[in-house]
């Protein structure tokens, strides 16, 4: 039998003071990840910034659902082996800006708690301002309005003396909410849109999900639906991201992202890779991770020579290319059905976007190399790389997408449309039918 016990109870009573196990903490971050994962519908519609695509809780909700299908999944002795195998996982499963701001603010608790078994409220504290620094130090342009500002205003509230870790916690909370109702007044696209920040929402709620296990020793009973009416900033004249006419920039239309991992115990240069996306034109450019280990985010207008570019500072893993304009015209002009296929069907890219389908890509690869089809690799290059190819040498393979490619865009079509079908080449011919209805038979609403 198991029994909820509050957080405050769950602390180590000792000489030097309050001691925050690596089991408590590991409940708690459950208790927000899943608070998180239950609002990312409601996330997904006040998404205004930096792009009106609508997808910051589907990509908060994959990012830590890779941390709760990971770390949090195992019981855990050691609050700094915790951490540090969240920061992990979050960094394999980051989806989107917010998501790789999230996967960098874990890293950097990891990062400064070490090997220590327990924490106290300082040692917690020092953590979070170091998880801070590390989110702002990520991005080649840090905003205030976002969810930056809300880490900020949490780490600096931890600062303050702890008695009890319910009114500690509750404190900085309370500051949290005050920098999330403030954002509107600090980026103008969502003071006209009358939404809050979307990613600060998201930290927000994991702090919730936090404060409510730490009082009841249990995520809050409460519909998670109903715990908040001010993610409208604003009475009746808001807006959500649905309704919201500002445009994705074309310029920057894909919204990529890649694992790059060092190579012959060569750290990955962070600041020259920074360089170089820059000169590349790219926007909303996050680096999480570390110099061995690390994930890229970029708004780019070709995929492909960003990853390029990625290859030569190490490995690169884990391709990932979202057309943010597909997205924003889901977003903005909702069907009852989205249909979707895959990149197996070839259907022309024209008629792909005049009928308002989305695609997930086959993944395909030249020897090391990996592509995305028709994101990545481009029919006309394929057929010209496929008659350089010299005797002898080992001809193309393609793969179908992951169950992840799918699941994400059927989490996000699903957030904005009453039903989503899938239409996929016949199974005798493609294994991708078999991808797909491996998520689609773990979800609702999806054909």
């Amino acid at each position: 039998m198991s029994v909820a016990v509050p957080f405050d109870t769950a602390l180590q009573p000792r000489a030097d003071g309050l001691r925050i196990s690596a089991s408590a903490l590991r409940r708690a971050l459950t208790a927000g990840a899943r608070r998180v994962i239950a609002r990312r519908e409601q996330l997904n519609r006040i998404n205004v910034f930096p792009v009106p695509d609508g997808d910051t809780g589907s990509n908060l909700a994959f990012t830590l659902s890779s941390v709760l299908d990971g770390a949090l999944s195992r019981p855990a002795r050691e609050a700094g082996a915790l951490l540090r195998a969240v920061a992990d996982d979050a960094l394999d499963g980051a989806r989107g800006n917010s998501g790789a701001i999230i996967a960098q603010f874990f890293h950097g608790l990891g990062e400064r708690v070490g090997s220590l078994a327990s924490l106290s409220p300082a040692q917690l504290a020092a953590a979070v301002r170091n998880g801070a620094e590390q989110a702002r130090g990520a991005l080649s342009e840090p905003r205030e309005g976002t969810v930056l500002s809300v880490i900020q205003a949490f780490a600096d509230a931890l600062h303050q003396p702890a008695t009890s870790v319910r009114e500690w916690f509750d404190a900085a909370l309370q500051r949290s909410r005050r920098a999330l109702a403030n954002t509107p007044n600090q980026l103008a696209v969502l003071r006209q849109a009358g939404v809050v920040d979307a990613g600060a929402q998201g930290f927000v709620d994991l702090l919730e999900g936090v404060a409510d296990f730490i009082s009841q020793g249990r995520p809050a009973a409460r519909r998670v639906d109903d715990a908040h009416k001010d993610c409208l900033h604003g009475a009746d004249d808001a807006v959500a991201a649905d309704s919201f006419d500002s445009e994705a920039n074309p310029d920057h239309r894909w919204c990529s992202e890649c694992v790059i991992e060092a190579v012959d115990e060569r750290l990955i240069d962070r600041e020259a890779l920074r360089g170089a996306i820059d000169h590349l034109g790219a926007s909303s450019v996050v680096l999480a991770g570390g110099g061995e280990r690390l994930r890229l985010h970029a708004h780019v207008a070709c995929p492909g020579r960003l990853f390029e570019l990625a290859s030569g500072f190490g490995g690169v893993t884990q391709r990932k290319a979202d057309d943010m304009l597909a997205q924003q015209r889901a977003v903005q002009n909702p069907a009852e059905v989205a249909v979707i296929t895959d990149s197996g069907a070839d259907l022309p890219a024209e008629w792909i976007e005049r009928s308002s389908l989305s695609m997930v890509p086959v993944r395909l690869n030249f020897g090391a190399e990996d592509f995305l089809d028709k994101v990545t690799m481009h029919p006309r290059e394929f057929y010209a790389r496929l008659r350089g190819i010299a005797d002898g040498e080992s001809l193309p393979q393609t793969s179908q997408p992951t169950p992840g490619d799918f699941r994400r865009q059927f989490e996000f079509l699903a957030s904005h449309h009453a039903e989503v079908l899938y239409v996929g080449i016949s199974r005798p011919l493609s294994g991708t039918l078999q991808s797909a209805e491996s998520v689609q038979s773990r979800m609702h609403g999806v054909a």
